[in-house]
């Protein structure tokens, strides 16, 4: 299951350098990104849910976790420099589930296009679930999330 995946999966050039010299910046920029809503549905987490101000505390504490090497940068960076995706997954030997968020702007489906054309090309057995989110579909859309994984898992 790849979930808010993309290949290439290229960084813009203002957020690989904010996350190198301004990481706070860098950490609200994600945040704003990553998200199609300010707060989650009712549903989602329960009642007073503030999913931005959870997932900045949480970026936070993993940047900090870490003195010697800026994790965000590291991180970006690779996923800005990765290579091997059309490679990986056509050695991938099982059946292939793609959930994508239409308001995705970290990883647009587009940007997936590719890698499910690979997989398909390659005899994959390949399932695409696009859900009305952004890029944290496990935190806006928790039950599309799970109930398009136990589809999939079904089959």
């Amino acid at each position: 299951m790849l979930i808010g995946a993309a290949f290439p999966m290229k960084v813009s050039p203002a957020l690989l350098d904010a996350s190198l010299n301004e990481p706070m910046k860098a950490l609200t920029m994600i945040n704003v990104f990553s998200r199609s809503t300010l707060a989650p549905p009712p549903s989602a987490l329960g009642p007073g849910t503030w999913v931005h101000g959870a997932n900045f505390a949480l970026n936070r504490r993993v940047l900090a976790s870490n003195s010697k090497v800026n994790v965000f940068h590291r991180g970006f960076k690779a996923c800005d420099s990765y290579a091997n995706g059309e490679t990986a997954i056509q050695a991938i030997t099982c059946p292939v589930l793609f959930v994508l968020g239409a308001q995705d702007q970290m990883t647009p489906p587009k940007a997936a296009q590719g890698l499910i054309s690979a997989a398909r090309n390659a005899g994959k057995t390949v399932q695409v679930a696009i859900l009305a989110v952004g890029h944290h579909q496990m935190t806006e859309a928790p039950e599309e999330t799970l109930f398009a994984i136990l589809e999939f898992l079904k089959t």
